[in-house]
């Protein structure tokens, strides 16, 4: 079993004004520290808001999140530090001029001296290879290239919890390739990793944990050929072993 418990949701649920029903109800999880989670549902079935939710970004209707034991809402600001996002439109995340102007956005905010953030992001426009892009401005990247640079941006603030949002949407094979490689390692660096996506055969090999989400229910979660082998055709996920030997063949790497 990984670290400690990071996340906890107690019976969360969210209702929106006018709604017939809950978009999530009564989910309960656990996020353990240096693990690799991938939560799994077909479109609709509550990820990008179950993401919000752990990220601070929306309040529950119902039920408890802790951080490190605590209540997520006195503990805001260390959510903010330690969580980083990568939408599934990575363009709604770019803020700088300039490939490098981006990446020092996050640590720009947190107090640091000039020096301190110059070294940041160096280290990490490094680490995903934007180096010699740093001056090229965001928009012209690819889609692959884009998703870089916001986990460069998530490594120069020092985030230990990296949440993916349907991070292979609108790419083509090489940005697959790009993003998986991100995902790998951020998980050899020691990272807490959430991917929220339906596309299973790309990154499954990659996970130690599944969680199958349906309709806001959490309906399974646990190690990942386990949770295969309960699947149930309803919830709208399909089993990629039909495609691939075994789970740690599941990836386009």
């Amino acid at each position: 079993m990984k670290g400690e418990v990071l996340f906890s949701l107690r019976n969360v649920s969210k209702t929106f004004p006018g709604a017939a029903a809950p978009v999530l109800s009564r989910v309960s999880l656990d996020i353990r520290e240096g693990e690799c989670l991938l939560i799994a549902g077909s479109n609709g079935s509550g990820k990008t808001l179950l993401m919000r939710i752990i990220a601070g970004l929306l309040e529950p209707s119902e039920g408890e999140v802790l951080f490190r034991g605590l209540p997520a809402g006195r503990q805001e600001a260390a959510i903010r530090r330690e969580t980083g996002l990568v939408f599934q439109d990575p363009d709604a995340q770019i803020v700088g001029e300039t490939v490098e102007e981006d990446a020092a956005f996050g640590p720009s905010n947190l107090g640091l001296s000039k020096e301190e953030i110059r070294e940041r992001v160096d280290r990490a426009l490094a680490a995903f290879g934007l180096e010699e892009k740093r001056r090229s401005p965001p928009r012209r990247l690819s889609g692959g290239e884009k998703r870089r640079l916001a986990a460069a941006g998530i490594l120069a603030m020092g985030c230990s919890v990296v949440i993916m949002d349907e991070p292979f949407a609108n790419l083509d094979w090489p940005g697959v390739v790009q993003t998986l490689e991100i995902i790998r390692g951020l998980k050899e660096a020691g990272k807490t990793v959430l991917i929220l996506t339906h596309e299973l055969e790309k990154t499954l090999a990659l996970a130690e944990r599944l969680v199958i989400l349906h309709r806001g229910l959490i309906r399974d979660d646990g190690e990942p050929a386990a949770v295969l082998d309960r699947l149930n055709r309803e919830w709208g996920v399909r089993d990629p072993r039909r495609n691939y030997a075994e789970v740690k063949d599941c990836s386009w790497l």
